[in-house]
């Protein structure tokens, strides 16, 4: 009787922590903390690189059920770009690629501010030619342009 008591309380913890990520709103107050973003452009694409903290309850949602179920999350963050796609997530990092999220102007590359989902302690661009760039506690991209080397 006890371990069905037991059981029970497991099953309906699980369900839970399942539900959580799906319904939670992403704004200031959320199971994720983003880090570092770190923007790396390849022509008119860009590689994401996400380093980020989860509160305990999420912790323990991946610990069950597997980082693959946080896909969600990472759409909900790039909202506002049209081709997002997930490559790989991780306990503490995603790598994700967002497409045509720049466009060519002649030799140049042109990148249009776009908001983010959350706020980003640190986000780095990485243009072609190797050269940085650093903003601070952020919820958007910035107007930019590069060249392809």
């Amino acid at each position: 009787m006890k371990s069905l008591a037991a059981i029970m309380i497991l099953l309906i913890a699980a369900f839970a922590l399942a539900i959580m990520p799906s319904s939670t709103v992403i704004d200031d107050e959320q199971f994720i903390h983003v880090t570092q973003m770190v923007v790396t452009f390849e022509k008119v694409d860009g590689i994401v690189e996400i380093t980020y903290d989860l509160d305990p309850f999420a912790k323990a949602y991946v610990f069950l059920l597997g980082s693959r179920n946080l896909g969600p999350t990472f759409e909900d963050i790039f909202f506002e770009f049209e081709d997002v796609e997930i490559i790989e997530i991780g306990q503490n990092y995603a790598v994700v690629m967002v497409k045509n999220v720049s466009r060519q102007n002649g030799e140049y590359y042109l990148h249009d501010s776009h908001e983010l989902g959350i706020s980003v302690d640190l986000l780095t661009f990485i243009y072609p030619d190797g050269t940085t760039k650093q903003l601070e506690h952020t919820r958007t991209t910035q107007n930019t342009f590069y060249s392809d080397v």
